[in-house]
């Protein structure tokens, strides 16, 4: 019962405007005939409100629309008396009948989807036939004359133009604006596979610690229970070295399922440094805007290299331009600047920004893990801090090459230098 009040609903909620609109645009037209027949702009509406709104209800709204547009012509232009003016402006009404008609049974068969020109040409016929009964009310078997049957054909194919028109530029705009959406879904997957898989590569990193840290439970285990120490004790080494083990087996198969996932890459073919600088971008605008914060970013690159390796770099980058982002003031325009540039065999990235600066005493403590300056005034949550440490990790472990960053006045300048080599190389 709920759904078929929703569907009335939705149908109410495109039949009211589409029959106000139709109703206006009937006020729009050219008079032939000597006045006896208008042509408005009404009748190139249907077609363009069926095109817009499946739901819309073609034969309930040329009826009411058709009502109203008499009415209207009654108020807006009286012909002698009241049943002069019924006999002068009802006929208009059947056009509207007839050429709904017409046109509800051939959508059903011909939808406008896709906007093809062939499917337009029964329109034109569609058009001429609804002008041509209407005429034939008002002055019988004249409306037959090869020349009124010539204008109205004419009539018929200028309309069903501006309808083909319109539809077009219609459809061009609805594809430009799922291309768009496409573009932003895909960007928005590479960000997210890019931060699985830096977020994997410090994963299997703690893969060791957790294996060592087993085997040290089970060394203390035995020299625990070689030493002759109470039993309860070593019970207790035994089961931290069991529980150990348990959680090993259950974290690699998480890493293993997620490593997995992201074998059946989309973009597995590399991407373009011009492309990701793009990405990068775009994300950092949305980035500043979510956090309220008003950041201009100037990226400057002449370099032209295909990338294997680009998740692990779109991954440092974001973190780097996401922490100026966080460290940019409020109320104030922050500056960021992405550099790239050719030093011999190496790429160096730099990644500068305005924000304050980092200050000294922090500057040899910011890659470490758990470190970190940011913390929420309100709540007292301190950052996770592990933002530069998986940037020094991706760029060293997993790039092989290194990050640097100095700060003062007011200014940090990041510098990520890495082989070409490496990062043309396929991913392990």
């Amino acid at each position: 019962m709920g759904e078929k009040a929703d569907l009335r609903g939705k149908h109410v909620s495109s039949l009211i405007p589409g029959i106000l609109l139709i109703i206006l645009a009937s006020q729009i037209y050219i008079s032939l005939f000597s006045g006896r027949l208008l042509i408005t702009v009404a009748a190139a509406l249907l077609p363009i409100l069926a095109f817009l709104w499946p739901d819309f209800l073609l034969m309930p709204s040329a009826l009411l629309a058709s009502v109203g547009i008499f009415l209207l012509r009654l108020l807006l232009q009286p012909g002698g008396s009241f049943a002069q003016s019924c006999q002068v402006h009802a006929p208009e009404m059947l056009f509207y009948l007839v050429d709904c008609v017409l046109l509800s049974l051939y959508l059903r068969r011909v939808p406008l989807r896709p906007v093809r020109p062939e499917k337009f040409l029964p329109l034109a016929g569609i058009d001429m036939i609804s002008n041509v009964a209407e005429l034939l009310v008002r002055t019988g078997v004249a409306a037959f004359a090869p020349l009124s049957l010539l204008q109205l054909l004419g009539v018929a194919a200028v309309r069903t133009f501006l309808v083909w028109v319109t539809l077009r530029m219609l459809d061009a705009y609805s594809i430009q604006v799922l291309r768009r959406e496409e573009a932003e879904r895909y960007q928005r997957l590479l960000l997210m596979t890019a931060s699985l898989k830096s977020e994997v590569a410090w994963m299997t990193k703690g893969t060791a610690l957790i294996e060592d840290t087993m085997h040290t439970a089970y060394h203390l285990y035995g020299e625990l229970r070689d030493s002759g120490a109470q039993s309860r004790q070593v019970e207790a080494a035994l089961t931290i070295a069991k529980d150990i083990h348990e959680v090993k087996k259950e974290y690699f198969q998480i890493v293993r399922g997620i490593m997995e996932a992201l074998e059946s890459d989309v973009d597995s073919g590399g991407m373009e440094l011009g492309e990701l600088l793009r990405i990068m971008g775009e994300s950092t605008r949305r980035t500043a805007h979510a956090a309220g914060k008003t950041v201009s970013l100037t990226t400057v690159c002449t370099e032209k290299i295909t990338l294997r390796q680009h998740h692990y770099l779109m991954s440092v980058l974001r973190n780097l331009l996401n922490n100026a982002v966080e460290a940019a003031p409020d109320g104030e325009e922050a500056h960021l600047t992405l550099h790239v540039q050719s030093k011999g065999d190496e790429l160096v990235f730099q990644v500068e920004d305005d924000c304050g600066g980092i200050p000294p005493r922090h500057l040899e403590q910011i890659f470490l893990p758990g470190f970190s300056s940011k913390i929420n005034e309100t709540t007292g949550e301190v950052n996770r801090g592990l933002g530069l440490t998986i940037v020094k990790e991706l760029v060293e472990d997993r790039l092989h090459g290194s990050v640097s960053v100095c700060s003062g006045e007011g200014k940090t300048v990041f510098a990520v230098r890495v082989s070409r080599r490496e990062l043309m190389a396929e991913e392990d």
